[in-house]
């Protein structure tokens, strides 16, 4: 046969003489440097292994083995006694029954050599494993993972918790002991107090060091990269996707290497999508484009799929959307019933249309969810109980699933394109290692132009350094052709600059606030010198002056407006409940659109709820009110004021939903507050986390308690 012209996809078994002949075909394609295409072979072979001529198996793994694919071969018969030593010389050092493949094991050596690497390979290829092996080997005494998301900070403590020689620290009032695991953002590195001396340094997704990549918080990541990499002892380990190169130069700098590989155990299958539309007009197009999409999720719907979309507001839309198409074609299935929709119709409302999907096993995945939903539908979405999941760019960076189809219906990221990066990021999300040989990426757009990806590092290359990482540098480190903006920085009060510093945010934005606070202080100082719950004129003060001054031109504002801000935060420290500001804004919804369905109020009342919750009442308005309180504080001092400032309390209320701060962490670790509420009265006055995780597992376990299953379970999982 002529396996030139044959689609190997197509095929579904094979007898003796064609398992022979492909056997071979692919054989010298490995040595005819087309090992790429003799993987993707090699892949599908091993997804339809058990219709593949037995006599013939024989040769198939030595085929196997030659591409490095140990974690595909199970210690058997058929291995002859030369392939069972390399194979076990593939196996992990330290984590049990782990086998690596060829690419893992070499990463591994280098890491047992205490090398420092940066790495950038496919999502499917098993970066995070290797953090496993560091951990496992003991070596260390204090490891610093850091991680984009709080989301990914718990899914790595749940990874990380059965290493029981370390103290896990995910939050900065825990305290150190001998051994410990932080797994931190990038702000809680530089919040932690007497951040110790890092033995070994893990970033995940090390590209959000770029200041390309329009991410807010780069600056604050290139700081605390700085700040930790000081120390030269600092072993290191940076991985993420698709990076073709990083800064020149960093490697000598650092003794690194920079490995790129796209080797991967997965194969993906990329089609366009292409639709005979009846009508030009955008809207149209879009439903046209949306009945082929419910096609073929419905063709799948024994296999589990995830749909990217644009935003998290349309997200839910064509989610929507999708369950009616279902419900008109007579397509739904048995309903089902989780503990997570329990919590809803407790907490939130049975109603909303979120609750509705889960019960046909459809998910939401966005940014304005809360953390522990999302958590919960990753959870369940990897454990099989939710088919199809509608998720935004999130998928990309905020969580680890993949899934048998990816469909990528949407070609931007919020009002932007997505580039060749992003598209690569989404597509990776396709196939999953030993469970889905094969991924397959369904596009409905134009595919974006494949690109070389070159990943500055401004605290290294100082080329794009923004102003708040230039200041955190000592003059002998700056290069020349930044000294002269660097002396203009640094040439300002020095204790105030100390405080500057220390917020990383705008500079010159910080330098505005600081004369705006000089003038008020004498005018009108009871917008300034207060504590505890402020008034409102106050609260409005501080979050005009900061959104006037601190805000980045790229950041993410709509629909939040300057002066719905501060009533956004006022009502949320007022209001006694979720039900009650869930209330108001369906009152206000439905004022302002008196046509709305009281379905589509509901759900925009709740979505909106929610996005101010996560992103500016938990988020941006505590980090904003704490920038603005240790300024404050320093000027009342220079100014000779008796009295000053603390903004402590408020900023803590906001961040924590109203949760006492020593039992705020319960939150990092996944606990809904509604649970933290009931336990509260139980736990009041114990400070040690140990002890707090003891008590609320123990009061969980028990039945004299008001927790709902949905609640028990995350408490299990501490």
């Amino acid at each position: 046969m002529n396996w030139e012209t044959v689609d190997i996809y197509s095929i579904n078994e094979l007898n003796f003489e064609d398992s022979f002949s492909l056997a071979k075909f692919t054989s010298n394609m490995s040595l005819s440097n087309e090992e790429g295409r003799a993987k993707k072979i090699i892949i599908h072979i091993l997804e339809i292994w058990e219709n593949i001529d037995s006599s013939t198996k024989e040769i198939w793994i030595d085929i196997i083995e030659s591409a490095g694919f140990y974690p595909y071969l199970a210690s058997n018969a058929n291995m002859d006694t030369t392939s069972e030593i390399r194979r076990a010389f593939h196996s992990s050092n330290y984590l049990e029954n782990v086998v690596f493949h060829k690419e893992q094991k070499y990463l591994s050596n280098l890491i047992e050599k205490k090398e420092n690497i940066v790495v950038s390979a496919p999502t499917s290829f098993g970066k995070s494993l290797l953090i496993q092996e560091i951990v496992a080997s003991k070596k260390f005494r204090n490891i610093l993972i850091i991680q984009p998301t709080l989301a990914l900070i718990n899914e790595t403590r749940l990874k990380l918790k059965h290493y029981q020689e370390y103290n896990i620290i995910v939050n900065t009032s825990q305290k150190m002991e001998q051994r410990n695991i932080f797994i931190l953002t990038a702000e809680r590195v530089l919040e932690y107090p007497n951040f110790p001396i890092v033995d070994y340094c893990i970033l995940d997704e090390f590209y959000k060091v770029s200041s390309s990549r329009d991410d807010e918080r780069s600056d604050i990541l290139n700081i605390a990269l700085k700040k930790v990499l000081d120390n030269n002892r600092t072993i290191f380990y940076f991985l993420g996707p698709n990076i073709d190169e990083i800064s020149k130069g960093f490697e000598e700098q650092y003794n690194a290497k920079f490995i790129k590989t796209d080797y991967t155990l997965v194969d993906t299958k990329i089609e366009r999508i292409n639709i005979d539309f009846q009508s030009d007009k955008p809207r149209s197009m879009d439903k046209e484009r949306k009945i082929r999409l419910f096609e073929m999720l419905s063709e799948k719907k024994n296999e589990q799929s995830i749909v990217y979309l644009s935003s998290p507001d349309r997200a839910l839309k064509v989610a929507k959307e999708y369950l009616e198409y279902l419900r008109t074609n007579n397509l739904l299935a048995q309903e089902q019933q989780l503990s997570i929709n329990e919590w809803i119709q407790e907490n939130i409302n049975s109603n909303w249309s979120f609750n509705k999907l889960i019960q046909q096993k459809i998910g939401v995945h966005s940014g304005t969810i809360p953390k522990h939903l999302t958590h919960s539908i990753i959870d369940y979405f990897n454990k099989g109980m939710l088919k199809v999941l509608f998720c935004t760019s999130t998928i990309i960076e905020g969580v680890n699933t993949s899934a048998k189809n990816v469909f990528i219906f949407d070609e931007t990221k919020g009002p932007n394109k997505i580039d060749y990066f992003d598209f690569s990021n989404i597509r990776g999300r396709a196939g999953r290692l030993l469970e889905h040989y094969t991924g397959y990426v369904y596009v409905f757009h134009q595919i974006p132009e494949k690109e070389k990806i070159e990943l500055d590092i401004p605290f290294f290359d100082q080329e794009k350094i923004s102003d708040e990482v230039l200041i955190n540098f000592e003059k002998k480190e700056v290069k020349s052709e930044n000294i002269s903006r660097f002396e203009e920085l640094y040439d300002y009060d020095y204790d105030l600059l100390k405080v500057i510093k220390k917020n990383a945010v705008s500079v010159i934005g910080q330098k505005k606030i600081i004369e705006n606070i000089k003038i008020t202080l004498r005018q009108e100082p009871e917008l300034v010198i207060w504590n505890g719950i402020p008034k409102y004129e106050a609260l409005s003060y501080i979050l005009n002056i900061c959104w006037d001054n601190l805000l980045k031109d790229s950041e993410t504002k709509k629909p939040m407006t300057r002066n719905k801000l501060p009533v956004v935060a006022y009502n949320s420290l007022m209001s006694k409940s979720t039900a009650e500001s869930l209330n108001k804004e369906y009152t206000y919804l439905k004022a302002k659109n008196p046509k709305w369905t009281n379905q589509r109020l509901l759900d925009q009342a709740i979505t909106n709820y929610f996005r101010e919750q996560r992103h500016w009442i938990s988020y941006k308005i505590p980090k904003w009110i704490g920038v603005i309180d240790s300024l404050q504080k320093e000027v009342c001092k220079q100014m000779g004021l008796n009295n000053v400032g603390d903004y402590t309390y408020v900023a803590s209320q906001l961040e924590n939903e109203g949760i006492d701060s020593t039992l705020s962490i319960l939150l990092d670790m996944g606990i809904p507050s509604s649970a933290i509420n009931k336990l509260k009265s139980s736990v009041d006055g114990i400070t040690d986390f140990n002890e707090l995780v003891k008590k609320v597992k123990l009061i969980a376990h028990s039945n004299q308690n008001k927790l709902i299953e949905y609640e028990k379970n995350k408490i299990y999982d501490l």
